[in-house]
C-alpha cells in the first residue's frame, strides 16, 4: 500500500487518530469491531451519564498513543556505556530483535508471510533484511496494533463480569478452553487476568486478511510477553506498566466523559521522554527520563483520584455489583443443579470467544446489549416465580430486584456508606462494635512499594488507625481466600430485613481493589541507572496514604420493592450499625478474641486462622440460625456528631 493515506478519525480526546493503511484492515475486523459495544467503564453512567465511551475508541486512542510512545522511545534511545554512540543501541535492538525471529523461523516456528519477508536474509547478516531498514516504523505498526488489540478478550461488561467468566469457563467455554486457561495461568509470570488470555485466544482466530499487511507473528510476541524482559516484553511495557500508554488513554478519556479534572495530563512530555536503554546483551528497558517527572506525579496522582471519586464512585460499585450477582444468579437457576426450563429456554450462547472473532452468530452473546437483552428477556419468568414462597420464589425476587436496579435504576441500593468520610463516621457511630471487632485481624503491612524507612513508618501509623484496622477485620470475616464467592455466601446470610426499610431486601458487598503505585515498576531514569520514584518525590508516601485511607468495602441494602429515590442519613447510619454488628457475630462465632481487651494481635496468631477453620467447617449455617433468632445482646452503636 505504497503511498496509501492514513485514514483519518476525529476523536474528542486526541483531536485526530491516525490508522495507517496497514493497520485499517485490523481496525474493521470483527473483532475488533465488538467492542463498539463494549462500554468502557460499564455501569459508569448510572452516576456519570456521559461515561458512555466503548472499548473500541479506547482502543484505537491507546494505538494512537503507542505509536507516538515507539517514536518517543527510539529517538531518545540511549547509549549502552558512557561515551558510546547512539547507533550502538540502535544497531543493537535491531540485531536482537531481527536474530530472535530468525531463530525462531530456524526452529519450525510458523512465521507468517510478512514477518518472513521482513526477516529474510543470509544467517548472521541481519543488517540485509528488509526489517533492518524499516525497523522504525515496522515496530511502531506492530505497537499499535497491540494497542488496537490489547482488549479484544473483554467480555461483555469488561471487567465486571470476568469473575463470572472464570468461574464459571468449564460450562461456558467447554473443557479444551478451560484447561487452556489453567496452562496459561499456571505459565503467566505476575498477574493473571481472564480477559488477556482470552484476547490471545481470538487473537489466534482472527483470519489471515485482518494481518496481510503487518507481521502476525512479531504482533503477536510483543502482545504475549508480560514478562519484561527481552526486547517482546520491553516493547509490551509500553502497553502495560507503572506508566504506560493504555492508562494514559483512558484516564484523559474517562475524564473527559465523566467531567472531572482527572484528565489534565502532559500527553506531549511524558511520550517525548520515553527512553530506550540496552541493560544487557539482549535485554531492553523502555521508560521515563527525569525530564517527565512532573508530568510523570501529576499522572500518577489524577489516576489514583479518578479511582477514588468515578472508578469506586458508590453507586457504580452498586451497579457494577448488581449486574455480576444477577448473572451469576440467573445463570445457576437456568443450567444449575435444578433448572428452571423456562429460564433454560432464554439462554444464550456466552461463548463470545468462539463468535468474536466472526462477527457473532445467531444466539451468541458477545456485547453488553447481549446480556441486557437476556436479563430483560427473564423478568416475565422471575416475575411469575416471585410469587411463589419457596426458596426458588425468594432467589427470583432477588434476582429480579437486582435487574430493576441495574437495567431501570427503578429500586435504588443504600449505601451504608458513600465514601472514607461516612466511613470514618460509622466507625465513631459504632465504636465499641468495632473495638470488639477489630482484633479478629492482624494489622497490614506497610506496603512493599515504599522505599525510605521514613516512608513505611507514616504509613504504618495510618494502618494502626481504625478505619485501616477495620478494613482488615471485614477482610478476615467476609473474604478469608479472597473470592467473589465468599462475599456472595456471606450476602445470603446477613438478615434481609432491616428497621429503618419498609420490606425486606438483599445485601450486595463489594471489595474494590487499587493499587495507587508499584514503586518496583514506577522508576525513573537517571542517565544509565533507575531510581524509584520515593527517592525523587514525595508523592509516593502520599500515594501510599490515598490507598490506606478508604474503605475496602462498600456495603448496600437493595429492597425488593420500593421507588428510586435518595438514601437518608438515618437509613445510611442504620443500615451500618446492623451490618457491623452482623460482621462482630460472624467473628465471635469463628473464634473467640483472643485480645478482649480490644489491642490488635501483636504475635502473628491471632483468631483468624482459628475462623478460617471453622468457616470451613461450615461457619455460615451456624450464623444464619442465630440471625433467625435476632441481633441479640450486642451493644447499640455509640451517639457521635452530625456526620454522614
Amino acid at each position: 500500500m505504497a503511498g496509501a493515506l492514513a485514514r483519518l478519525i476525529r476523536d474528542p480526546v486526541h483531536g485526530y487518530v491516525e490508522v495507517p493503511p496497514e493497520l485499517d484492515p485490523l481496525v474493521r475486523s470483527a473483532a475488533v469491531q465488538r467492542l463498539r459495544m463494549i462500554r468502557q467503564n460499564a455501569l459508569a453512567v448510572v452516576q456519570f451519564p456521559s461515561m458512555t465511551g466503548s472499548r473500541f475508541e479506547h482502543a484505537l486512542g491507546t494505538m494512537h498513543l503507542a505509536v507516538g510512545a515507539w517514536q518517543g522511545c527510539w529517538h531518545n534511545r540511549m547509549p549502552a556505556a558512557e561515551g558510546v554512540d547512539t547507533s550502538s543501541t540502535w544497531d543493537g535492538c535491531k540485531t536482537s530483535v531481527i536474530g530472535d525471529l530468525q531463530r525462531a523461523a530456524a526452529s519450525g516456528a510458523e512465521l507468517d508471510p510478512v514477518t518472513r519477508r521482513l526477516i529474510d536474509a543470509p544467517p548472521g547478516r541481519p543488517e540485509q533484511t528488509a526489517l533492518w531498514e524499516s525497523f522504525e516504523r515496522v515496530i511502531g505498526l506492530a505497537l499499535g496494533a497491540v494497542g488496537l488489540l490489547h482488549d479484544v478478550g473483554h467480555p461483555p461488561f469488561s471487567h465486571v463480569l470476568e469473575p463470572f467468566y472464570v468461574r464459571n469457563a468449564e460450562q461456558i467455554l467447554g473443557d479444551g478452553r478451560c484447561a487452556d486457561f489453567s496452562r496459561y495461568a499456571a505459565g503467566a509470570a505476575g498477574r493473571v487476568q481472564f480477559h488477556e488470555w482470552a484476547g490471545l485466544a481470538i487473537f489466534d482466530a482472527m483470519p489471515r486478511s485482518a494481518f496481510r499487511l503487518v507481521p502476525r507473528y512479531l504482533i503477536r510476541r510483543i502482545l504475549a510477553d508480560r514478562s519484561g524482559h527481552g526486547w517482546a516484553g520491553c516493547l509490551h511495557s509500553v502497553l502495560d506498566g507503572q506508566f504506560d500508554v493504555d492508562r494514559l488513554d483512558f484516564l484523559c478519556r474517562d475524564s473527559a466523559g465523566a467531567g472531572t479534572e482527572f484528565g489534565q495530563l502532559d500527553v506531549t512530555n511524558l511520550l517525548r521522554n520515553l527512553e530506550l536503554h540496552q541493560t544487557g546483551p539482549h535485554d531492553w528497558r523502555i521508560g521515563l527520563g527525569a525530564q517527565a517527572l512532573s508530568s510523570f506525579e501529576t499522572m500518577l496522582l489524577q489516576r489514583a483520584q479518578h479511582y477514588r471519586w468515578v472508578v469506586q464512585h458508590h453507586m457504580v460499585v452498586a451497579a457494577d455489583a448488581a449486574v455480576q450477582r444477577a448473572v451469576t444468579a440467573l445463570f445457576g437457576m437456568s443450567c444449575g443443579a435444578e433448572p428452571v426450563p423456562e429460564l433454560r429456554d432464554l439462554l444464550p450462547d456466552l461463548d463470545y470467544l468462539t463468535s468474536a472473532s466472526a462477527g457473532g452468530s445467531d444466539g451468541a452473546c458477545v456485547d453488553d446489549p447481549g446480556v441486557v437483552s437476556w436479563l430483560r428477556a427473564a423478568r416475565p419468568v422471575l416475575a411469575s416465580m416471585a410469587t411463589e414462597e419457596s426458596p426458588a420464589g425468594e432467589q427470583a425476587r432477588v434476582t429480579l430486584a437486582l435487574i430493576r436496579m441495574l437495567d431501570s435504576m427503578s429500586i435504588t441500593p443504600i449505601p451504608a456508606w458513600r465514601d472514607y468520610h461516612e466511613y470514618v463516621a460509622r466507625i465513631e457511630q459504632n465504636r465499641d462494635v468495632v473495638a470488639e471487632l477489630v482484633p479478629f485481624a492482624e494489622p497490614a503491612d506497610a506496603p512493599d512499594f515504599l522505599a525510605s524507612t521514613a516512608s513505611r513508618q507514616a504509613v504504618a501509623a495510618l494502618q494502626a488507625d481504625l478505619p485501616a484496622r477495620l478494613n482488615a477485620a471485614l477482610d478476615a470475616v467476609l473474604q478469608p481466600n479472597r473470592t467473589d464467592a465468599a462475599l456472595e455466601d456471606a450476602e445470603r446470610w446477613l438478615t434481609d430485613a432491616v428497621p429503618a426499610f419498609a420490606g425486606p431486601g438483599r445485601w450486595l458487598l463489594a471489595r474494590t481493589k487499587f493499587r495507587a503505585l508499584d514503586e518496583e515498576h514506577a522508576r525513573i531514569w537517571r542517565g544509565d541507572q533507575t531510581v524509584q520514584l520515593g527517592e525523587l518525590s514525595p508523592l509516593a508516601v502520599a500515594l501510599a496514604a490515598m490507598e490506606v485511607m478508604r474503605p475496602s468495602y462498600f456495603v448496600f441494602f437493595v429492597p425488593h420493592d420500593g421507588e428510586p429515590t435518595e438514601s437518608s442519613r438515618d437509613q445510611r447510619r442504620e443500615l451500618g450499625a446492623v451490618f457491623l454488628r452482623q460482621m462482630l457475630q460472624a467473628a465471635q462465632l469463628s473464634a473467640s478474641p483472643p485480645h478482649p481487651e480490644g489491642k490488635l494481635p501483636g504475635d502473628g496468631a491471632g483468631a483468624y486462622p482459628q475462623a478460617r477453620e471453622r468457616r470451613g467447617a461450615g461457619l455460615w449455617p451456624e450464623l444464619e440460625d442465630d440471625v433467625d433468632r435476632g441481633l441479640g445482646d450486642l451493644p447499640e452503636p455509640a451517639e457521635a456528631g452530625v456526620i454522614g
